[in-house]
């Protein structure tokens, strides 16, 4: 206990020290308390969790500073951003902005136009704003020289394997883990990971199992374009009649067709829980969700190990991966309302807590002291195995790789999503296709007819 008071007050005199420029009358009145409302989107152990947090300022240096923080809405980003939208625009019946809030850059950038969010720069001095992982940062400035959005809690793309299923595959087939690092490798293995499971029953034809799961088409392509250098987007129009597209759709669509590659809408970890895919691309956030046993269809279960990998590249692109994940904003309001946002800001990120906040639920600490502390393995215990294998594997990719975020503008969402649907539709009508052609034909014969110009049209559907 002694040990723990001094730190406190080390905290504290920290938090105030970097604060002092606004002057006395811009900070709140220990004598007369404020009370800060906070909305986010922070769900089941995450939110207990952000809670915990949230009692351990109100008791600490809250209370010495005389603020308490408190969280009035819990919700999901989408009824967030409506109830932003309509706050912002003063629509009757609408919620009064709250004093800070979890959002999404998309989200941000409409708060920030209409003037209702802080330049965080008037609070955080240039020392402190260098010490966040300058990516996140480059995000949180949403195009602009002002930083309107702290990042609190990032995640970024991984592959998980299933070990349990992927070792016996492996085995029979000498298929290795390191096939699994390109996504040629990942395609390659999917084909045969289908024929292996379908030739376990040769009374019964095509019944194979898929091998592999992109959770985001779109940000395999996104992300895909990057490493090969090109962008998917050019002049707010998907880019796709290129060589580097090419590639891409060879990796999904063909292996799609032949069963090895899922074609699904869901979460990933929904697959994994069944037994129904052997790897995955998905967030690292998603971590927590992977389990520890499977269920299968005939209501079996199975005791399963999960790895965690890194983000898969094209043969001979570089090393890039989707950064996710929004950050707080401060609505304006009093200077000492913001004064008092700002000094919970900064005591929510200071890296040792926020590595305890962000690991014990499968995210990203923001500061880059957390890093070293993460690769040194100076971090708190870790109850779910994938969670921490999942942390160390992100810490070395913020090392070795470049943390890419898209760009912002009306109508991206949209082209995401006729991608994804679309492409999606575009496999299984393949893949109907080419089960109906097997009835006569060969494999190979029936895989040609059924992919034959089936990219060409693909495309045209977004040049028309």
């Amino acid at each position: 206990m002694k040990k723990l008071i001094p730190i406190f007050v080390i905290i504290s005199v920290t938090l105030l020290v970097t604060l002092v420029f606004l002057g006395e009358s811009d900070r709140p009145d220990p004598k007369k308390p404020i009370t800060l409302t906070v909305w986010h989107i922070f769900v089941e152990d995450m939110r207990s969790v952000f809670d915990e947090a949230l009692n351990e300022f109100n008791h600490s240096v809250g209370a010495e500073n005389g603020v308490t923080v408190k969280a009035t809405s819990v919700t999901d980003a989408g009824v967030i951003n409506e109830n932003l939208a309509a706050a912002a625009n003063s629509d009757p019946g609408a919620p009064k902005l709250p004093d800070m809030v979890v959002v999404n850059p998309r989200a941000a950038i409409t708060l920030a136009e209409k003037g209702k969010l802080v330049d965080l720069t008037q609070y955080f001095s240039q020392n402190e704003i260098d010490s966040f992982v300058p990516q996140f940062i480059e995000e949180s400035r949403l195009g602009t020289a002002k930083l309107y959005t702290l990042p609190v809690a990032k995640s970024a793309e991984v592959l998980y394997v299933n070990r349990t299923l992927f070792d016996r595959f492996s085995s029979e087939t000498g298929i290795g883990l390191d096939k699994l690092s390109t996504f040629e490798g990942i395609a390659e293995a999917a084909v045969k990971y289908y024929k292996w499971v379908d030739a376990m029953t040769p009374q019964i034809p095509y019944d194979g199992k898929v091998f592999f799961y992109p959770e985001g088409l779109f940000n395999q392509a996104m992300i895909g374009f990057q490493q090969l250098g090109g962008d998917i987007v050019k002049d707010k129009r998907l880019n796709l009649s290129t060589p580097i597209f090419k590639r891409i759709w060879e990796c999904f669509y063909p292996p799609a067709v032949q069963g090895g590659v899922a074609i699904y809408s869901g979460y990933a970890n929904y697959l994994a829980a069944t037994g129904d895919v052997v790897c995955t691309t998905a967030s690292s956030a998603g971590s927590f969700f992977y389990p520890s046993q499977v269920t299968y269809a005939d209501n079996t279960k199975e005791d399963v190990v999960f790895d965690v990998l890194p983000f898969p590249a094209f043969e001979g692109g570089d090393k890039v991966v989707f950064q996710r994940g929004g950050g707080i904003c401060v609505t304006k309001s009093e200077p000492e309302t913001e004064y008092a946002a700002c000094l919970f800001l900064k005591w929510f990120t200071e890296p040792e807590r926020n590595l305890r906040f962000c690991s014990s639920v499968g995210y990203l600490p923001v500061r880059k002291s957390a890093y070293d502390k993460i690769l040194a393995g100076d971090f708190p215990a870790i109850a779910n195995k994938t969670v921490e294998k999942a942390l160390l594997v992100v810490a070395e990719m913020q090392k070795s790789h470049r943390f890419y975020f898209p760009p912002v503008f009306d109508g991206f969402d949209n082209l995401q999503t006729q991608y994804a649907d679309r492409l999606r539709q575009a496999a299984r009508d393949g893949r109907n296709e080419y089960l109906r052609l097997l009835r006569t034909s060969d494999a190979e014969e029936a895989l040609n007819s059924a992919t034959k110009n089936a990219m060409e049209r693909f495309i045209k559907m977004f040049n028309q």
